[in-house]
């Protein structure tokens, strides 16, 4: 007698990618979610999987250019993605999760037109998804969209000071590793990020998925977020100026 396994919908994670992203805050974060298996399932197995991750570029599909697609995005050290959408399309798309990484974020919020664009896309995407989420420094976009207002939130502590400025009404946490508050999940700084992946793989797909995944990525996933890393003690080199 044969029989058939129905496994839970596939869900969809977007990623929205701009001029400068941390390379790390994005390909962490999507390695949790694209390594994951649905269980008794393996990693060279077809679809189905727990999810689909895309990447929404950060650039709006020019008037009249039906059949454009989005061009190559360079990341903060070199490497480029190809964004599967413009960031106007993904309005239009079936999306689960939003996640905005971080780098280098400044060009971002130093436009006030840009700004006010970035931040309209921002709540629009809001009251679509399921989870809201970013990695570093992009809880700055989160923050100035005004969406973190009253919520628990966390960043890149080393410039925690500046980010926090973009969001006076956040409840801001200097200490965690990554903040959950629900329906609003951020991440410090750049592998904080990929903890609260795998973080967002057990909470979405269970444990056991999770577990798998980490184990399947050799990755030392540091499940609880007020655990500190550990760094050797070092002497001390030159800061940037």
């Amino acid at each position: 007698m044969s029989t058939s396994t129905s496994f839970p919908p596939t869900m969809r994670v977007g990623i929205l990618v701009y001029e400068g992203f941390e390379p790390i805050d994005v390909w962490g974060f999507t390695e949790a979610f694209t390594i994951s298996r649905f269980l008794g399932t393996g990693y060279l197995n077809a679809p189905a999987y727990p999810f689909e991750v895309l990447f929404i570029s950060n650039e709006n599909r020019s008037p009249g250019q039906k059949d454009a697609v989005p061009g190559p995005i360079k990341s903060m050290n070199g490497p480029r993605v190809a964004p599967d959408m413009f960031r106007d399309d993904a309005l239009t798309q079936s999306i689960d999760i939003l996640m905005i990484p971080g780098g280098n974020t400044g060009p971002l919020l130093n436009n006030d037109e840009k700004v006010k664009a970035l931040s309209d896309w921002v709540r629009a995407m809001d009251k679509q998804v399921q989870l809201m989420t970013s990695v570093c420094t992009g809880a700055a976009v989160l923050a100035v969209s005004g969406v973190l207002d009253g919520k628990p939130a966390t960043t890149n502590q080393s410039v925690f000071a500046w980010i926090s400025t973009f969001g006076p009404r956040v409840l801001w946490d200097n200490v965690s590793r990554w903040v959950d508050a629900g329906h609003y999940v951020t991440s410090a700084g750049v592998s904080a990020g990929t903890d609260m992946a795998f973080h967002l793989v057990d909470r979405l797909m269970g444990r056991a998925v999770a577990e798998t995944a980490a184990k399947t990525a050799e990755y030392d996933w540091h499940r609880d977020p007020q655990q500190p890393i550990y760094y050797p003690q070092q002497a001390a080199v030159p800061q940037p100026q």
